[in-house]
């Protein structure tokens, strides 16, 4: 895989002269901000580069830095990082009560193929940290996790609504999956894209893009269609967007959408942290190849999450405010799951378009974008499998039904 991940690394105008272009920003930037002490902060999954700078008043702030890419996904483009900029902005002067925990914006730059901002520096730790690396503390987890949904459910997505019309989750999901796919061909083995029939830890796998596609032909997830979008709170709930500090908590990069959004959309993101995108982040995948495919977590997955995502579902039921926002949607946890396997295979063009090495846990090795991307890849399609059987067969997805994939 080596000549793809060299590929990867060189498309567009080419790595060297994307990161040539960026490290001559962040000199020009930090020099107009008068910043001194830059360190790179290399966790999250965003293409952009992040930078710890000290102002001459002794404050740190984060300095973020997009380079418009060709080929960029949807999501990664400049585009969307600029409505970032505009949703930050948004919230903290719709949503007063949210202020205090919703990442601020100090300053923001724009040229005619890059933009950047600069928000605090939180001393922090991610919220997953207390379920690292076996459980440690689940009872922080979720006091901290309970504390977060109920404060974005009743300061945020109940603050408004508006209905919609069936076809949601197509426009959503299926959309998505289809303009993002040229990536996944253009680096990804022939067989894994290209195949009628993907075997993946024994169990036998549709192509991924023509079931997302016969699905949006039919009337299957119409009946778990969403009713009423809700404010836009946020866009990308992973477990890194969400900072614990010493005395309350930080959400931090939202998605970049402005319009009203979907929550089971958010839930699910945090549902994949759980489940196969954070550990694999930190750990890398083994992945096997012969006759069939095989695919797990590089040295197993955290205990305390897998225990998390058999959580989540009871616990969003326990919240204040959870009953208002899903009244009369029957179909809100089946799209959940549905929007969990769509994620991760989503995410697999992601780890392409962003062409970063990512360094395990440890810092004793990097993953590849190739590696990252056909580890999700593969789990996305036994993810998507799965749900569109249940949905097939049941009229609904559970739970339990999906996370038991991670256990074979």
């Amino acid at each position: 895989m080596t000549a793809l991940d060299d590929a990867i690394t060189a498309r567009g105008p080419g790595a060297g002269s994307v990161v040539s272009i960026e490290n001559q920003l962040i000199t020009q930037l930090s020099d107009r901000l008068c910043a001194t002490d830059a360190v790179e902060l290399t966790e999250g999954g965003s293409p952009a580069r992040l930078f710890r700078l000290q102002t001459p008043d002794g404050q740190s702030i984060v300095l973020k830095v997009l380079v418009d890419v060709p080929g960029a996904v949807d999501g990664h483009d400049l585009a969307s990082f600029r409505v970032k900029i505009g949703q930050i902005l948004k919230i903290r002067r719709e949503v007063p009560e949210l202020r205090s925990v919703y990442t601020d914006l100090c300053d923001q730059f724009h040229g005619k193929n890059w933009s950047a901002y600069t928000m605090p520096y939180y001393e922090s730790v991610d919220i997953g940290a207390s379920l690292r690396p076996d459980g440690i503390d689940p009872e922080r987890f979720w006091s901290d996790m309970t504390q977060v949904l109920s404060d974005l459910l009743s300061f945020g997505y109940l603050r408004s609504a508006v209905s919609v019309g069936v076809g949601h989750i197509n426009s959503v999901h299926m959309d998505r999956l289809a303009r993002r796919f040229w990536v996944l061909r253009k680096y990804l083995p022939g067989d894994l894209c290209d195949a009628d029939v993907i075997v993946i830890n024994g169990v036998r796998c549709r192509n991924p893009l023509g079931l997302a596609l016969a699905m949006a032909d039919s009337d299957l997830t119409h009946r778990i269609d969403p009713q009423r979008l809700y404010y836009p709170v946020h866009g990308d709930l992973n477990m890194r967007n969400i900072l614990v500090t010493e005395d309350r908590y930080r959400v931090i990069d939202p998605r970049g959408t402005i319009h009203h959004w979907d929550p089971a959309y958010d839930i699910a993101k945090l549902l994949f942290s759980l489940t196969v995108w954070d550990a694999a982040m930190r750990r890398g995948f083994n992945i096997g190849r012969g006759r069939e495919w095989s695919i797990g977590v590089r040295g197993g997955r955290y205990q305390g999450y897998r225990n998390a995502a058999s959580q989540l579902v009871p616990q969003l039921r326990s919240l204040s405010g959870f009953g208002e926002l899903t009244a009369g949607d029957s179909g809100w946890e089946s799209r959940v799951l549905l929007g969990h396997a769509f994620h991760t295979l989503a995410e697999a063009a992601c780890r392409l378009s962003a062409a970063k090495k990512r360094t395990g846990e440890a810092g004793d090795c990097q993953f590849t974008p190739l590696e990252l991307a056909v580890g999700h890849y593969l789990y996305g399609v036994l993810f998507l499998e799965d749900a569109v059987r249940q949905l097939e067969m049941e009229g609904a997805i559970d739970t339990e039904a999906t996370l038991s994939l991670l256990d074979l």
